[in-house]
């Protein structure tokens, strides 16, 4: 199972997905949905994914 928290700091979401590849889809959509930002960049993108947690606690790179 894989992790995202949201850090910013008005937001406390937390996403789990069974692959990394969901959880970053459902990344994408909370950055739109939730922060305004329609169009994420790959850095945008890139930056998150690096940040994306196993339940363990480890990387998920």
């Amino acid at each position: 199972m894989q992790e995202f928290h949201c850090d910013s700091p008005a937001c406390a979401s937390h996403l789990t997905a069974s692959t990394k590849d969901e959880l970053m889809r459902q990344v994408e959509q909370h950055v739109k949905d939730v922060h305004n930002v329609d169009n994420p960049t790959q850095t945008i993108l890139s930056y998150l994914a690096s940040t994306v947690r196993d339940e363990a606690g480890f990387s998920a790179r």
